[in-house]
């Protein structure tokens, strides 16, 4: 038997946190989901992108200078702790606001795993 999903249930997702390990900072940040509306702003960078076969978006037809903007924007939102304006993740160290967008991406159910695991720096 199927569940049925409660209102709760629902809106719990986002309330999930979880600490991600940044090397060249030798830390841990807290990032959340995204909510489908935060998502609508990071796919407004992006403009019109194709889908993969299993309906995640095609990154690697997405011009860089978009797709760098749109995980600065995923990373500005996703961050809990220590919480960053747009601005600031762009001032941190390079190809950190990509590791910490990618995540914030994957566990908003966008990005495939297999994306992350071609990023992994540990």
């Amino acid at each position: 038997m199927v569940r049925k999903l409660t209102k709760q249930n629902i809106l719990d997702g986002v309330g999930r946190r979880e600490s991600l390990y940044i090397k060249e900072y030798e830390g841990e940040v807290l990032i959340r989901p995204l909510t489908d509306g935060e998502l609508t702003k990071v796919f407004a960078v992006l403009g019109n992108i194709q889908l993969k076969e299993d309906g995640t978006p095609n990154v690697n037809r997405v011009e860089i200078a978009k797709n760098l903007e749109a995980l600065r924007v995923a990373t500005s939102l996703g961050l809990v702790e220590p919480s960053l304006t747009q601005e600031e993740v762009a001032d941190m160290k390079f190809g950190v606001p990509e590791f910490i967008g990618t995540r914030v991406l994957e566990i908003s159910g966008v990005a495939a795993p297999s994306e992350l695991k071609k990023k992994n720096r540990n």
